[in-house]
């Protein structure tokens, strides 16, 4: 099948910009940057959006445009944008008319996190789950088992005010337990930061002699 020409994705782009205003904007979706990859991406999948498009045609088409793109386009990561990408497997559909599940999904929980004024109402917010790992309030620990998961106010950050409804996330009673206050988590409860020494002094003299390096070479200098 001949690929399309630079003006013929330019014009599928531009259809969806204004299908964009109408049905994704109101949902918080980001329209790409005109001339990125995505925005090729989109573009591709829009101008054959009749039929499923394999991502080995997507990825010749933007490298086509624009050279020096990775080789292997990841269509997939258009949904973590909100864009409603299907299809099976290597080969992908575009709906622009509504947000991708995920996408819609994700602000849901947002919104509720944001809306809450209650522990239940922020519990409700993360589908009643430990928002570390998962285990679901009142059944078995899938990890640890023996009884039913108790969900607690864990802090995202301990070296914020712990009665900040922004900091709080609900953790079972286990992973609140066994992360103390040694991390930092995200607000979908991922640690992604150290904040107390004991990680650093269970670490491996590898780990620590790569940790010391890196201090030395950030901190050199300071007082």
């Amino acid at each position: 099948m001949t690929q399309p020409t630079r003006d013929e994705l330019e014009r599928a782009f531009a259809e969806l910009e204004r299908i964009h205003r109408t049905h994704l904007v109101p949902h918080g979706v980001r329209l790409p940057a005109p001339g990125s990859a995505r925005a090729f991406q989109l573009a591709v999948l829009w101008h054959w959006r009749d039929r499923p498009v394999h991502k080995n045609e997507i990825s010749e088409i933007v490298r086509r445009e624009l050279p020096d793109a990775a080789p292997d386009q990841q269509v997939r990561h258009l949904k973590r944008d909100g864009w409603n990408i299907t299809g099976r497997g290597s080969h992908q559909l575009a709906d622009p008319y509504r947000p991708s599940p995920e996408f819609a999904n994700e602000q849901a929980r947002r919104r509720g996190r944001l809306d809450a004024s209650t522990f239940d109402e922020l519990k409700a917010a993360f589908g009643n789950r430990c928002a570390t790992c998962g285990a679901v309030e009142g059944e078995p620990d899938p990890r640890y088992g023996g009884g039913t998961t108790v969900l607690d106010q864990g802090h995202q950050d301990p070296a914020k005010p712990a009665d900040d409804p922004a900091n709080i996330i609900p953790q079972c009673a286990n992973c609140n337990r066994q992360y103390k206050d040694d991390f930092v988590f995200d607000d979908k409860g991922r640690a992604y930061a150290v904040h107390g020494i004991n990680p650093v002094r269970r670490a491996s003299k590898a780990v620590q002699r790569r940790i010391l390096d890196y201090l030395r070479e950030t901190l050199e200098g300071e007082t």
